[in-house]
């Protein structure tokens, strides 16, 4: 089982690929998508801000009610709220995921065995813990690395 120093210490390795993978962006380029319909890095960026803000939420949720229904990020709702995300600034968006990084680290380092083993209710009928939501985080990450080296790759 992962205790919170291994899973930070995954949180953090994931979180550094990406932004290796986001560090050939430039401010002039961050918006620019490879294709209609498709997201730019700095919108990947952002919305990893809120699923980093989300998915905190939802493990402590799931923390301090254990009959807590597991609650998936809204992908759809998130691109209709943040239509203009792409004209901020790389420099802003950068520090605001720095910050909500950071805060996960902070909660998860605070979190006993016993926390991380609470149980929750997943959609699919699933046991799920708080260390499962937990580990959401860095497969989030990964995917959205690939993602961003396709896109700067494109651009």
């Amino acid at each position: 089982m992962t205790n919170a120093a291994d899973l930070a210490a995954t949180l953090i390795a994931s979180r550094q690929a990406l932004l290796r993978a986001a560090s050939e962006v430039t401010a002039q380029n961050a918006g620019a998508r490879p294709a209609d319909g498709e997201w730019s890095v700095i919108e990947v960026l952002a919305h990893l801000v809120d699923t980093d803000r989300h998915y905190l939420a939802e493990a402590l949720a799931m923390r301090d009610r254990p009959r807590h229904m597991l609650v998936y990020f809204d992908d759809e709702a998130w691109k209709r709220e943040h239509a203009h995300v792409r004209e901020a600034a790389l420099d802003d968006v950068l520090a605001q995921l720095k910050e909500s990084h950071e805060v996960v680290l902070r909660r998860l380092a605070s979190m006993s065995a016993e926390d991380l083993d609470s149980r929750g209710l997943h959609p699919r009928g699933i046991p799920y813990t708080v260390r499962d939501v937990f580990l959401r985080l860095p497969t989030h990450d990964v995917n959205h690395t690939r993602q961003i080296e396709e896109i700067v790759a494109a651009i």
